[in-house]
């Protein structure tokens, strides 16, 4: 099999290396049926890789195609001018010059003279073989995918001095309308928005509808009217007047700098650019900038980077001091920082909610887990031997992971103390499932661990939760230090907290602690440990011992 991604220069030596192995070997970008050769570093996209097969367009039986769209490599027999051409498409992914990474496949093609018996096998199939692929979508009678594509392509290529852009819309949430209305109401809507593009359709547009909810346009920049198309989206959201759902139309609008990209990249530009401001209902046309494609590039260098950064132990865990009233060191909590290997340190909202999206986040606080075990082992025998380290558990970690099999096995394997390694469980986390985490939350204290209940008063449910749950530690969330308007009011709520968890046999410690004034006010309180920078900032293992040897 191929490896699955390459850059531009990885791919030319890998062409140059197997292109004596076959009669043909060569890299296609079958959605636009285009062949890319490699000139002085850079991507030269041709003119119809098919011409091979005297086909304008895309055959519907191409095999190249369906192992972009699957992922999986194909194998197919063509017949051809009495020939036979045997073609094996193995996916790859190329990262192109800006950096985004483009889905295309290499293709290795032997051939040799058909034989008669090869000729009567596959010469049924001929009248078929280079049939094109339909290009109409059935529902709107718009132009479909593969339509779309090869249209742009033709505009862009007819039309070298116009400047052009790609418009592309959807629907928040469409899977919704399909269950709440039915699938006919659902289809009416796409039909009403076919109705309120069709106008466009003209020698130098093309309009299509690509899959489901998804619409786009390939226009003429000198065409597009924002108020007009500000007009659409108003009546596109009056389609469904309905109290359990509402439409949510936006539009993204990718201008077309470079002509060579794939059309696909640049409707995928498009599209980024309308998911950008998705949570924010007032923006309903959005434009894509640079700034977008880099904050996908990172996406793509945290996601597909992972394993590797994982392995090399750029992932590493800092330590923030826990200390009582007195200011002695009691331990500290372990957090999650991504080192690079220049010693630059990317911040965790950099990283976190993006591993989070791509479901990749529990193996990172199993990583971080571990580390914690070992860190503990190794303070066995040193002057931090009383120090306890606590660990976070998310709500994900409990979907992905069985958390009392995986912290009884860190304990085992590392012969460390179960009291020290301290397990902070978020109150999203016991609000999923309720009735299962309380009963995980026993086995682990009954098997020794200490539970802190993280982030307390940032739920909607705290009270309730705490009569259900028997915890060890409540950690109090860092809002209830910040300044507000209701000052006394919260210092009177935070007072109630620390005194509740005193009376259900709880130590209380508060994170966030920045200030001297904020150290007395909670001592006097009566809370038992802090975490804050007022005391000391996350930091490496070497420099939080060293931090440490001095205040024990």
């Amino acid at each position: 099999m191929v490896e699955s991604e390459y850059n531009i220069k990885e791919m030319q030596q890998f062409l140059k290396m197997t292109g004596g192995l076959y009669d043909i070997v060569r890299l296609i970008e079958p959605k636009e049926c285009r062949e890319i050769t490699i000139e002085d570093g850079r991507l030269q996209f041709q003119d119809g890789c098919y011409n091979v097969w005297s086909s304008e367009q895309r055959c519907k039986n191409c095999s190249s195609y369906r192992a972009c769209m699957s992922g999986i490599r194909r194998e197919k027999e063509e017949f051809y001018a009495d020939k036979v051409f045997h073609i094996l498409s193995n996916p790859v992914h190329l990262q192109i010059e800006d950096g985004t990474v483009l889905d295309c496949v290499i293709e290795f093609i032997t051939s040799h003279t058909a034989s008669e018996d090869e000729k009567q096998r596959v010469n049924h199939r001929s009248s078929e073989q280079y049939e094109s692929a339909t290009l109409i979508d059935p529902l709107t009678g718009l132009l479909n995918w593969d339509g779309f594509h090869q249209r742009a392509r033709r505009l862009l290529k007819d039309h070298p001095d116009e400047p052009y852009l790609i418009v592309a819309s959807d629907i928040a949430q469409f899977n919704l309308i399909n269950s709440l209305f039915g699938r006919e109401r659902a289809n009416d809507i796409l039909l009403e928005i076919a109705r309120i593009f069709e106008p466009y359709q003209s020698d130098d547009t093309a309009v299509g509808r690509l899959q489901a909810d998804q619409f786009a346009l390939c226009m003429p920049k000198s065409r597009f009217d924002e108020a007009v198309f500000s007009k659409h989206i108003y009546d596109v959201n009056l389609l469904l007047d309905d109290s359990a759902f509402r439409l949510q139309f936006t539009i993204g609008i990718y201008e077309i700098k470079d002509r060579q990209l794939p059309v696909s990249v640049m409707f995928d530009r498009a599209v980024m650019a309308l998911v950008t401001h998705r949570e924010d209902h007032s923006v309903t046309i959005t434009w894509f900038d640079d700034s977008m494609l880099e904050e996908l590039l990172h996406q793509q260098e945290v996601t597909s980077g992972f394993e590797r950064t994982l392995k090399s132990g750029e992932y590493q865990i800092f330590l923030q001091s826990q200390v009582d009233a007195d200011g002695q060191v009691l331990g500290a909590e372990a957090l999650a920082r991504w080192v690079r290997p220049d010693g630059s340190i990317v911040p965790p909202l950099r990283f976190i909610p993006i591993l989070e999206k791509a479901g990749l986040i529990a193996k990172l606080d199993r990583y971080v887990w571990e580390l914690a075990a070992q860190q503990l082992s190794a303070w066995k025998t040193t002057p931090f031997s009383g120090f306890h380290i606590s660990v976070n558990i998310s709500a994900l970690d409990f979907y992905y992971i069985d958390v009392y099999e995986a912290f009884v096995g860190l304990v085992e394997k590392y012969d460390i103390d179960r009291r020290k390694l301290k397990l902070e469980i978020t109150e999203t986390a016991i609000m999923s499932d309720t009735e299962k985490q309380i009963l995980r939350i026993r086995d682990l204290r009954e098997y020794g661990f200490t539970v802190e209940i993280d982030d307390f008063g940032s739920g909607y449910s705290s009270l309730a939760m705490l009569k259900d749950i028997e915890a060890d530690i409540l950690k109090i969330d860092m809002a209830f230090l910040r300044e507000t308007e209701h000052e006394l009011r919260s210092r009177q709520v935070l007072k109630s907290i620390v005194e509740m968890a005193d009376k259900l046999n709880m130590d209380t410690i508060t994170e966030g602690v920045e200030k001297p004034e904020q150290v007395r006010m909670l001592r006097d309180m009566g809370c038992n440990m802090f975490q804050g920078f007022y005391f000391a900032k996350p930091m490496p293992i070497n420099e939080f011992e060293e931090y440490a040897r001095a205040r024990i």
